[in-house]
């Protein structure tokens, strides 16, 4: 038979456990409560990183003030300049436009998000050059990075 403060114990140890997995179930579901949409993540302020071409890129996106749209810049790693750009979204598909010197237009970007990946298309406006593009999230709205599976 057990004592009295060994079932104590042991019903503590129960509650314990109970309420770990509780909390980690629900954390894992608010890290899961990802947007449902690319228009909706860009509500916010988001930072992506990944590719475009052959090149590491970080991009940066936010909601223009006062007005429909977003913009933003991104960089190459290990060179210097940020690169402005300003676009729109409609629902999944985002449409940017790049420029070095914020007046003149060098580059387009097109693309659609799906499965937490924003990819497409990166040209010169030309159209002479065009190079593919897959960006992750890396950090979103509320500063909190994401978190990937």
């Amino acid at each position: 038979m057990m004592s009295r403060v060994s079932k104590s114990l042991l019903t503590l140890l129960l509650a314990g456990v109970v309420i770990i997995a509780h909390a980690q179930k629900t954390n894992e579901q608010s890290l899961n409560a990802a947007p449902q949409n690319l228009q909706e993540l860009v509500s916010k302020p988001v930072i992506w990183r990944g590719t475009l071409g052959t090149e590491q890129i970080q991009l940066s996106l936010r909601p223009k003030k006062g007005e429909d749209g977003l913009d933003g810049s991104y960089f190459i790693f290990g060179q210097g300049s940020q690169i402005l750009l300003a676009g729109e979204v409609d629902h999944d598909d985002l449409m940017m436009e790049e420029s070095h010197d914020g007046k003149d237009v060098s580059g387009e970007w097109e693309g659609s998000f799906s499965n937490g990946v924003l990819s497409g298309t990166w040209s010169t406006l030309d159209g002479s050059i065009s190079k593919p593009f897959v960006l992750n999230v890396e950090m979103a709205g509320n500063g909190k990075a994401i978190v990937k599976p």
